[in-house]
């Protein structure tokens, strides 16, 4: 099983992509080689794959701190986990049901009133997943810059403390600290450690 996600870049229009594009670049293409596991489209859509699903929502949430550092951006997410059953060296060729539950997860995004949804081959987990997301998404699609920057500094530091964080951003570690408690990231941290846990009860 893999999992595809397929987004875009909400109100990319109002911010240069200059400012945009090579972020999103960066975050996608430590995932592999854009063209084969990512590819960028019609200006600010994107997909991905990725080979182990359990590392998706760490990657989506960890996407969606990145560009909302940048006001007023925003990011929509379908993710889909299944097969692949065609394969070619352009991601966008490829086909199965991974894919073909990412663009349905993509499409429903508007009808749910929902930024993040996930699709897969057991409807109970999803269910439960996209309930949990919706609830973490009230709080993350309100992050501030300064609360999505210092998120995604923690998720791709987590080895540094909070005063080492403090030291990179030239604030204090009760600044890193605060951020962090406007930004529920307990919350959303305890998210992040239940979802693989979860869908290993559904792999195995």
């Amino acid at each position: 099983m893999i999992a595809i996600i397929t987004g875009d870049i909400k109100d990319s229009r109002m911010v240069p992509a200059e400012k945009w594009m090579g972020l999103l670049k960066a975050e996608l293409g430590i995932w592999g080689k854009t063209g084969e596991d990512w590819d960028i489209y019609r200006g600010d859509s994107f997909q991905l794959k990725l080979q182990d699903p359990a590392d998706l929502l760490q990657v989506a949430i960890s996407m969606k701190a990145r560009i909302k550092s940048i006001a007023p951006l925003d990011i929509r997410m379908g993710i889909g986990l299944g097969d692949e059953n065609f394969r070619s060296k352009r991601l966008l060729e490829n086909n199965g049901t991974a894919y073909i539950h990412s663009g349905e997860a993509f499409e429903n995004l508007s009808k749910s009133n929902q930024a993040l949804l996930i699709k897969s081959p057991f409807d109970v987990f999803d269910q439960e997943i996209n309930l949990m997301l919706k609830l973490a998404l009230t709080v993350m699609d309100e992050w501030t810059e300064n609360s999505a920057r210092t998120v995604y500094l923690v998720m791709k530091h987590p080895e540094k403390t909070q005063r080492e964080l403090g030291e990179m951003e030239g604030i204090s570690q009760h600044a890193i600290s605060a951020r962090l408690t406007r930004a529920r990231f307990d919350a959303i941290s305890a998210l992040l450690d239940y979802f693989p846990r979860k869908l290993e009860m559904y792999l195995s």
